[in-house]
This record gives C-alpha cells, structure tokens and sequence, in this order.
C-alpha cells in the first residue's frame, strides 16, 4: 500500500485521548480501518483534513503533545515541503595528497601454501531388495450388525467389547446401518 484516504476524524484538535481511543477512520484499497492512539496525549494539530485523499503511507497527519498547555504552540505549525526538507548536497572538498605508505621494516619472507590432497571417490552401494509382503496387513471385520468380529487385533476386539457393553447398558438408537 503506498497510499491511503483518511475518511474522518474522530477528535479535533484541544481534545485529548487515551491508548486505544479511535482518532480517525483511514480507508485503503482493501479494507476501513480504525487508527487507534497507542498513548495518552492531545491533539495539537491536524494536518490532513477530512476526506483527504491519496495520503502517502508516511507522511504526518496530525501533531500530539502530552500536555493540553502545548496545543497553542502548534497553531500555526505545517509540514515543510520537501524541498526544503531535503538537506542541500554537501560541496565537495578537494581530494588532500595521498600520503606515502611507510616502508616495511624487514622482509619477511613469503608462506607456503599447504597441499591439499584429493578427496577419495565415494563408494555407491545399491541396498539389497526387500521381501513384499503379499498377504492382507490387517484383518477385516464382520460384516453383520451386532455380532462380534473375529480378528486379531487388539484395539479391534477392544472397541468391540466397549460397544457391546454399551448396548446392554443403554441400548439401541434404533437406527440401523445403511
């Protein structure tokens, strides 16, 4: 978002807010939003007035003081333009002599590199083929309503016995399976 349009102010100017007070609604492309203090304060000034479009994300729209005795300094106050809120470029100074470098002090005589070996050529080994297994892993249930499952599996036969008791103490829905 580059951006924005400040749809209203909820406060004018002399009027104080605290943290979490809606001070105005700004509107994006997306989305109405409140903008929210995040402190105590006054308003001092507003700088952008109701409306407004094409606000850039950025730029100041109002002055806050802490106390309401400020307010009066900033009556007059505006944003300064951007002109002159660029600071000029700096004058170049001419470039001062090179200096001399100092002379080493004694020679020192050059360090030989060490010799880096080869690495070896890594070893591929294909792994062994695996048995596949072409029997059923688990076991499959009865298809009869109500009567116990014959299988192996523990959870299964749990489940099983947990919903058989539960039928003898409650009974049925008296719904039946599709």
């Amino acid at each position: 978002m580059e951006t924005g349009i400040l749809a209203s102010w909820s406060l004018k100017e002399g009027d104080s807010f605290g943290a979490g007070d809606v001070i105005a609604k700004i509107e994006t492309d997306k989305a109405s939003i409140d903008f929210e203090a995040q402190d105590d304060g006054v308003i001092a000034k507003l700088l952008i007035p109701d409306g407004s479009e094409d606000v850039v994300v950025g730029h100041p729209i109002m002055v806050t003081v802490e106390d309401a005795d400020d307010v009066a300094a900033f009556k007059d106050f505006s944003v300064p333009s951007e002109a002159a809120a660029t600071p000029p470029p700096a004058e170049e100074k001419p470039a001062a002599a090179p200096t001399p470098s100092p002379e080493p002090a004694a020679s020192v005589p050059p360090i030989a590199e060490p010799v880096v070996a080869a690495a070896p050529e890594p070893v591929v080994t294909t792994p062994e083929p695996v048995a596949v297994v072409h029997a059923p892993v688990a076991p499959t249930m009865a298809p009869s309503w109500g009567s116990s499952a014959r299988v192996a599996s523990a959870i299964a036969k749990t489940l099983s016995a947990n919903q058989t008791e539960y039928i003898e103490k409650y009974g049925t829905t008296g719904q039946l399976p599709l």
